[in-house]
């Protein structure tokens, strides 16, 4: 009767151990839904502000962006830019490229960042940062990396191809002149 009893007891015992490691599976794998559900509303963001800053409307960013968000571009400024800032340059660069457009080459999110790599192409019909139109056609590329807090973009890190962008629209890059 003991052994019965015994065995009984590390039946049961089993089970609840086992019970109980399901909870945990269960409860890892809620976890890992709930992530990978944030990452994909965070991609959708991100794909939501390219589509319409392709249709020329800058002001997407007041509303996808937090009011107290931070744009480092380049990505080492010391001294982020305000989203209000961001919209001015974004509205600059629309005005001397009114049919620039993006395409996603990569996307993709890990926990509260998004990683955007994407390519913009337009003709330079008006003056661009001192430069007159020269209606070239330009493309660059860009690496964006976004922080998400609560569905809205808190911060953004940009590197983009500005040197050879200035280079599509004719300038040059020339060694100082040596000073004998």
């Amino acid at each position: 009767m003991k052994r019965f009893v015994c065995v009984v007891l590390l039946v049961v015992l089993v089970g609840l151990g086992a019970g109980c490691k399901d909870k945990e599976a269960q409860a890892a794998l809620a976890e890992m839904k709930a992530q990978a559900e944030l990452e994909a509303r965070n991609i959708e963001l991100v794909k939501t502000m390219i589509a319409e800053l392709d249709k020329g409307n800058a002001e997407i960013l007041l509303k996808l962006y937090a009011p107290d968000s931070k744009y480092y571009f380049p990505s080492n400024s010391p001294k982020p830019m305000s989203r209000e800032d961001e919209v001015a340059m974004i509205k600059m660069f629309y005005a001397a490229m009114p049919d620039l457009t993006h395409k996603i080459v990569d996307i993709f999110a890990v926990k509260d960042r998004v990683v955007l790599r994407l390519t913009g192409s337009g003709t330079q019909q008006a003056e661009l940062e001192g430069i007159p139109p020269t209606g070239n056609k330009v493309t660059i590329s860009a690496i964006c990396i976004f922080r998400i807090k609560d569905g809205l973009v808190v911060e953004e890190v940009e590197e983009a191809d500005m040197l050879g962008l200035y280079q599509q629209l004719g300038m040059e890059l020339k060694p100082k002149a040596l000073v004998k």
